[in-house]
């Protein structure tokens, strides 16, 4: 038997993950994050960073004593302001695409709640979540490998591959090999009336642009004719390979191809632009032992993206080059391209 906390979300996945540990003999707890610093941009709800979060903790008080285990709620908000909502805006600013819930996972969800509940003297054996990845020991290189979930579909691995080897050899996902029906399934085996419910929350409701207190006009131009097209009110407002909400006409559909944050100018294009040979990424994180010599792998340049073959070129321990085996499509500056051996997370880093 372990002592195991769970991490809740008042969501199908990790209510049923909490259930299917104790069922399965071990002493289990449940805890939740609390994001929400009263800050009046955050949406009123949808998100895990708005005032709902007290209906949330409900909820999952709810759950936590259908189940019989305890349940605590921690105030980590500090920290989630400093590393996901500062990191945010501040991309922005930049005209980067930032990935939040990559950030929360890292610093957040497996750091300061990990923190936080041993500093209230609460001991705990494992931390599990109802995340679709899964975690492996390899004896050869006494390294914690990073899988990907069995259903590529749901796989979440994207979301954790900058969770170093400490945090790893501390967490467990028991949704590992389960579909989401799957988990549903378990569910309504175990009379859960969270079975049926909707996805889980996500970071922010709505547009992020609510997290910013100015605006500042500037112009949208063709990269190939030069022309301007109209008008913006902040490349914050906007994020690499976006097609929709541009506010211009054209007589084919244009793409923002790049974002200049020191001229505060938005450049758009045509589909040919969206394609992509290279990048490199830097602040580079390795799951495996790390490698420096070249090496194949499937690339994932999105959460979304099933991903592209590449080859990968380590040039020095925090960056590497990646070079396409065909084009793929736009990656955006500050968003994370992750390198996979079959369903091994090998590394993985952000774009610049």
């Amino acid at each position: 038997m372990q002592k195991i906390a769970v991490g809740m979300s008042a969501g199908v996945d990790s209510t049923t993950t909490a259930k299917l540990l104790k069922e399965q003999g071990n002493e289990v707890f449940g805890v939740t994050m609390l994001l929400w610093n009263g800050d009046k941009r955050a949406p009123l709800s949808g998100s895990c960073y708005s005032p709902s979060q007290a209906s949330m903790v409900e909820e999952c008080k709810k759950y936590a004593q259908a189940i019989g285990i305890d349940y605590y709620a921690f105030d980590v908000s500090e920290i989630f302001q400093k590393k996901v909502i500062d990191y945010v805006t501040d991309a922005y600013k930049h005209g980067l695409t930032p990935n939040p819930c990559i950030m929360c996972n890292s610093e957040v969800k497996f750091g300061a709640l990990f923190e936080a509940i041993e500093k209230q003297g609460i001991e705990f054996d494992k931390f599990a979540t109802g995340h679709y990845a899964g975690i492996r020991y390899d004896e050869k290189t006494k390294r914690y490998l990073l899988l990907r979930g069995k259903n590529l579909i749901k796989d979440q691995s994207y979301f954790l591959y900058r969770l170093t080897q400490n945090q790893l050899s501390k967490i467990m996902f028991p949704m590992h090999e389960n579909t989401k029906e799957d988990t549903r399934k378990i569910a309504r085996e175990y009379n859960l009336d969270v079975a049926e419910k909707s996805e889980s929350q996500d970071f922010f409701a709505g547009e992020y642009h609510r997290l910013f207190d100015e605006d500042k006009e500037g112009e949208i131009i063709n990269i190939d004719t030069n022309e301007v097209l109209g008008h913006h009110k902040g490349v914050w407002h906007y994020t690499v390979g976006q097609r929709k909400g541009l506010g211009i006409a054209y007589k084919e559909p244009l793409f923002i191809i790049a974002l200049d944050s020191k001229t505060n100018t938005v450049y758009v294009g045509n589909k040919n632009h969206t394609f992509v040979n290279e990048v490199n990424i830097y602040n580079v994180n390795w799951i495996v032992e790390p490698i420096q010599k070249e090496f194949e792998a499937l690339v994932k340049t999105r959460s979304a993206h099933k991903g592209s073959m590449a080859r990968v070129i380590p040039i020095d321990e925090n960056t590497i080059n990646i070079k396409f085996l065909e084009p793929t499509g736009i990656v955006a500056k500050g968003q994370s391209c992750v390198c996979y051996d079959n369903d091994v997370t090998i590394c993985g880093g952000i774009v610049y």
